[in-house]
């Protein structure tokens, strides 16, 4: 069978920057899919997502989800898109309510922002509405930033 590593020796390999990242790749163990595992961890034991738990979690997905209704539905191309708002409220969510177990701030932080979303809902419809490429940049971003922390969380550490 001929994996990547005899294909780099066959190609006189010399250790340059893409060739470093194909070849960690290579090594690599876990795919990066392997972050969609899981969207709600246990709450067993001493786990970081009993508490706070469903307190951040929850409000995080209302959150992202409205946001991504108010700028994508609008427009009838972006429609799509809005399942990459709903993906980031419970896989960043997830991942935020964890965070929130160690620096109990960040947990208001995320009350916070989830307010100002349930609270001023009008502005964020007004601008997804009027502002269709701004609307499809920030969905982007947003699946750039879910997909680059699925890769980086699902790296195996050396």
């Amino acid at each position: 069978m001929i994996t990547v590593g005899l294909i780099l020796q066959s190609m006189n390999f010399r250790p340059t920057l893409l060739r470093r990242r194909v070849a960690a790749l290579a090594k690599s163990k876990m795919s990066f899919l392997s972050y969609f595992r899981s969207p709600f961890p246990s709450r067993e034991g001493f786990s970081a997502y009993r508490m706070p738990g469903a307190a951040v979690h929850g409000p995080l997905i209302l959150a992202f989800s409205l946001v991504g209704f108010f700028l994508c539905w609008p427009h009838t191309m972006l429609r799509p898109l809005f399942v990459v708002w709903i993906l980031a409220g419970v896989y960043l969510g997830r991942d935020i309510t964890i965070r929130c177990h160690y620096y109990p701030l960040l947990t208001f932080i995320a009350w916070g922002a989830s307010a100002m979303v349930l609270f001023k809902p009008a502005q964020i419809q007004r601008f997804g509405a009027s502002h269709a490429v701004l609307s499809t940049a920030l969905s982007m971003a947003v699946g750039a930033v879910l997909l680059s922390v699925a890769f980086v969380i699902s790296r195996e550490k050396d």
